[in-house]
């Protein structure tokens, strides 16, 4: 089976507009060797709390995205700066800005929490 290819800059665009639109303000990347998870959560007194199933996918195939937002990630750190800003090229906004937390659990898996 041909494994299909995540396009960084689509992807990333169509999760951070529908994440403005329905007003969820974290991005969770659940990665391990096997697949990779993203979820959406709204933590919020106005519109309540809520959690959303977004997708889930290989990681070779997965590869563009978490590498376009590592390489985000990367630049912060090295700037000294606690938040990140990844191209998105299919909205009227062109940089999203978001913080970001990551937790190692080890043998593999890590959970990559933006804020945004």
């Amino acid at each position: 089976m041909a494994e299909k290819k995540y396009p960084a800059g689509q992807y990333l665009s169509a999760l951070f507009g529908y994440a403005r639109d329905f007003n969820y303000n974290h991005l969770v990347f659940e990665v391990n060797r096997f697949k990779v998870l993203v979820s959406l959560q709204r933590r919020s007194n106005t519109y309540g709390n809520a959690d959303l199933f977004y997708g889930s996918a290989e990681p070779k195939a997965f590869a563009p995205v978490l590498s376009a937002i590592n390489q985000a990630i990367e630049i912060a750190e090295l700037e000294g700066d606690r938040q990140a800003t990844v191209k998105t090229p299919d909205l009227t906004r062109k940089d999203q800005i978001f913080q970001f937390k990551m937790k190692e659990f080890g043998h593999g898996k890590y959970l990559l929490d933006l804020s945004i």
